[in-house]
Order: structure tokens, then sequence, then C-alpha cells
């Protein structure tokens, strides 16, 4: 199977390799499509989920370092004048894509030193509205320290770097979350999302939510705590905090017929209730055990609690027996692609990677200019998309990854190492 694999990685590397065709195949049908009420650009060079950055990602993989420059460069090109929106969107994707693309000493370091410095001023930036709303005593927003967009992935960017100034600075922050507060007359923890645009997933949400997803929600912060902390880079209640997300993450579990499992995101009302009892949250990167095992794991590296590991993987082991995945398309960020990498993650689902790879390869449609199209629900469309998150180049390297482990470490933009 593994054979296979790399047959087809090598596959999606010739497909991927030309950046015009690239281009050409991803806007065939408009340079946007609709979403819902929004207009998404298929190719958009300011996003790792669907631009360039994410193919000079892979073919840094590769070990492809021209092919990796050319997209490199035509990411500077677009969004050198983009801000900083996280470490996956703006600036900060030519920021990630960069640092990873550096395999050398010297390798970009004019460009890296000023990026360093943007997603300093970034995170600082972001540091200073989570103090607002404590200062308030209001719940915080996942876009302030969640993965994609906050200090999570931010912080994420910058133990890599070494700015460990900087970083200090983001970790008393999300350290400060382990501190609860009070929302309508509810004890909730201080990781309590604010209702808004993006909490309110449905009526009954409009006072925010608890989120147990590895993307948006308290697992990210965990993980990143916990990183630094077994790197050595530890700040005033750090460790408090790790105990504190990891000790909830424990209680805040559900059970059924398959075992323990994590929802995605609860109410408020749901949250103070306990009920009505939610539903597992899909396998995937962003959302449920996976994501979640991985955060800790990395907690129980960190302070050595072997009980944390076990409960994440136990769900694990039981999302793996469920019949039913809710897995609807393949790429990476809730997709097979993503549950092969996981798999891939932890030794005993072995078996379980060897059965998504052979899945995976099943799909592959070679009528396709990238051999897979990511289907998007909200619209109900399917989309030739080239990118990390949503795309072939995602796909390639959990493939990649399935032969062999990863070289460059491009599994830490997305907190998994």
């Amino acid at each position: 199977m593994k054979e296979q694999a790399a047959k087809l990685v090598a596959e999606l590397a010739d497909r991927l390799r030309d950046p015009d065709a690239v281009i050409a195949a991803t806007t065939a049908n408009g340079d946007v499509v609709d979403v819902a009420d929004l207009r998404c650009p298929p190719w958009d060079p300011t996003t790792l989920s669907r631009g360039p950055g994410a193919l000079a990602i892979l073919f840094t993989e590769l070990g492809e370092r021209e092919v990796a420059h050319e997209y490199l460069t035509r990411t500077v090109a677009a969004s050198a004048s983009a801000p900083v929106a996280g470490a996956l969107e703006g600036l900060g994707a030519l920021a990630t894509a960069t640092r990873i693309a550096a395999r050398e000493p010297g390798d970009y370091a004019g460009i890296l030193t000023r990026l360093d410095d943007r997603m300093s001023e970034h995170a600082r930036w972001l540091v200073s509205v989570h103090e607002a709303t404590r200062r308030a005593g209001v719940p915080t927003c996942a876009g302030v320290v969640d993965v994609v967009s906050g200090l999570s992935g931010v912080g994420r960017y910058l133990l890599a770097r070494q700015r460990y100034d900087v970083l200090a600075d983001v970790l008393a922050c999300l350290a400060s979350l382990r501190e609860p507060l009070v929302v309508d007359g509810i004890d909730v923890p201080g990781w309590w999302f604010d209702g808004t645009e993006k909490t309110v997933v449905g009526p009954g949400f409009e006072r925010g939510q608890a989120n147990f997803g590895l993307a948006h929600g308290i697992p990210g912060p965990l993980a990143l705590l916990s990183l630094a902390w077994s790197e050595g880079v530890r700040v005033d209640g750090q460790d408090a905090a790790i105990a504190a997300m990891a000790d909830w993450l424990l209680d805040r579990r559900e059970s059924d017929a398959y075992g323990n499992y994590w929802t995605g995101f609860v109410s408020l009302e749901t949250y103070a209730n306990r009920g009505p009892q939610p539903q597992p949250a899909r396998a995937s990167w962003c959302y449920g055990a996976p994501g979640i095992a991985r955060a800790l794991a990395f907690a129980t590296d960190a302070l050595g609690r072997p009980e944390w590991r076990e409960a994440g993987l136990d769900a694990f082991r039981s999302l793996v027996a469920r019949p039913d995945w809710g897995v609807t398309d393949d790429a990476f960020c809730h997709g097979w692609a993503g549950m092969l990498y996981l798999c891939t993650l932890f030794e005993e689902f072995g078996a379980s990677a060897d059965r998504l790879a052979e899945r995976l390869i099943g799909r592959f449609d070679p009528a396709l200019p990238f051999g897979y199209r990511y289907y998007q629900p909200v619209a109900d469309l399917h989309l030739d998309l080239p990118g990390l998150m949503e795309g072939a180049a995602g796909i390639a390297l959990a493939l990649s990854a399935y032969t062999r482990p990863p070289r460059t470490g491009w599994d830490s933009a997305l907190l998994l190492s």
C-alpha cells in the first residue's frame, strides 16, 4: 500500500508542479465561486487553504526546492501588502510557508526577519484585544486565541522562530484562560467564546459556546502551552493552565454505545445543564477526538500525566469503532486525508491508516486536474483546489507522510507538532 501511495504522491506532484497550469485549472470555472452569501476565490494567494504557499510547503517536503521557491515567490508577490490574519491567512500564510521552506541556515533570512516582526506585532495586538476582554470580564473570541486566526497559531510560529520575548506574552495571555468567567449567572471556563457571527452556529448559541475543536477551540491553546513547556519556554501559570484545560476536556467527555467522545461545541444552556446530550463531532483535524488526542498527548509530554494521553487514545479508539465518521470529502481539514495523517501520528492506529490510504488511493480520479475535487456542501459545489486544507497539496502531504515521516515539520502549522 505504501508503494502505491508513493506513486500517487509523485502523480499529484506532476499535476501540481507548473504554477500556470495549476492556476488555469483552479480558475477554469471562474475567479470566484458563490458560497452562501460569500464570494470566494478558488485560487487565493493570501491563504494556505487555496494558494501557492501550500504548494511551496508541499514541494519543500518533497525536496524540490526550485519548484517550492517559484511558488513562494508568487506568494510574496501577491501577499506582501496583505495584513496578518493568523498563521494560515494573509501575510501569516506567507510567513508560515517561508518558515517551512527555509531548510538551511540563512535561507530567506531577510524576509523572515521582516515577517517575524510583523507576526510579533500581530501577536501583541491579539494579546491587547484579549486583555481588554479580561478587564471587562467578558468572554474572548475564537479568532483571538485559536489556531487558524489567533494566538495559538501565531504563537506556534513564534515558537518555531524562537521569538521568545513576544511568545512569553502570548503564553501568559493563553494561560490567563484558566481563570473562569460568569455568563448570565452561569460559571463557565475562561475559554468560553462570546456569541459572534461565527460562533452563533444555530439557535441557542447567542450567548456563546464552549468549543472542543483543535482548529478553533481549547485544544489549540492547550497544544501550544504544552509544546512550549516541553521546549523550556515557560511563564507563570502555564502549568496550571495546561492542567485546567486537559482536566476540563476529560470532564466534558460524552459517551454512547461506542465509547467516549467529544462533541464540536455546546451552547450555554447545554453546558450548564449537561444536556441534551450533544452528538459526536465528525472525524477530522479541525474537530473531534483525533486533534484533541494530539493536544492531550502534548500535555502528557509536558507535565507527565499519562491519564490525559490515555483519554485521548480512548476516544480515538471509540471513533475508529464507529461505522459512520461523518466524513464527506477527501481533503485535509475535515476529510479522509486529514484522518489518514492523524492516524499516522499514533502507532496503534497503523491498521486504520492502511485502510484510509487504500480508500484515498481508490478515490483518485485521473480525469480530474488534481485527481480529487473538494466538496463544498453549503453551496453543493465540487471544486478543483490545489491547496493545503481543502485541496490536493494537503492530500499529497498526508499520503507522503503515510510512506515516511515528514522531513520539514510542516504539520507544526496545524499544531500537530
